[in-house]
């Protein structure tokens, strides 16, 4: 109970941005690229995205039971959308589709608190930043979920069904990189990437406007006190 209450207690500060920031790198840029395709990749990829899913679901859900029903469900549903016991395609698309929602509502909770009154602070830069990597993570989500609709004609030069591939192309969208080497063919995943794009052009654009203007009326504030 105690242990609980610690975790609320940090989860309602600032600095708990940092550790999901943290949380999320790791997963994005380590895990994922290890790959799925052999049971020890699985089950990492597991380990760190159900501890993605916990750490977030106590920026989400305030009630103890509830918080603790939901992180079961979502384990739970992980484990069917996975390789582990058998492959399903509808299961897997079911899975993605609710990642995609918790992601979303992670995303507008972080927002929610970096934008909120008070001074500018580097806690509140990284989530900015974690918001920025959910949208990369939302829509590697999406196109999985195309491409286990559509294997063969959703990417063209798509080498494997593993999430890191999709992934990078998610990330090389989002920074509009754009190698080339792998390129949506359907008219949804071409449409998915553009406005991933144009997101990946606009956000950073907005959000640096407005932390600056936030940061400028905090300066002004003090000083006139």
């Amino acid at each position: 109970m105690r242990l609980n209450k610690r975790f609320q207690r940090f989860w309602a500060q600032e600095k708990s941005l940092t550790i999901l920031l943290l949380i999320l790198v790791v997963h994005i840029f380590v895990i994922i690229p290890i790959g799925q395709r052999t049971i020890l990749g699985e089950t990492i990829f597991l380990i760190f995205y159900a501890a993605l899913l916990s750490a977030g679901l106590f920026l989400l859900v305030k009630n103890t039971k509830l918080r603790m029903l939901l992180i079961f469900i979502l384990v739970f549903l992980l484990l069917l959308g996975s390789d582990f016991f058998f492959t399903s395609v509808s299961l897997g698309v079911i899975d993605d589709c609710i990642a995609v929602v918790y992601c979303i509502m992670l995303g507008w909770v972080v927002l929610l608190r970096t934008f909120s009154e008070g001074p500018v602070t580097i806690h509140r830069i990284q989530g900015a930043v974690v918001v920025y990597l959910l949208v990369s993570l939302v829509f590697a989500l999406l196109y999985h979920s195309i491409y286990l609709l559509n294997t063969e004609t959703a990417f063209k030069n798509l080498s494997s069904f593993d999430r890191k591939e999709l992934m990078y192309f998610s990330l090389t969208t989002l920074t509009t990189v754009g190698y080339g080497d792998i390129t949506p063919a359907l008219a949804s995943t071409r449409s998915l990437a553009n406005i991933e794009a144009l997101v990946g052009q606009l956000y950073p654009a907005i959000l640096i406007a407005r932390l600056v203007s936030m940061e400028f009326e905090s300066s002004k504030m003090n000083k006139e006190k």
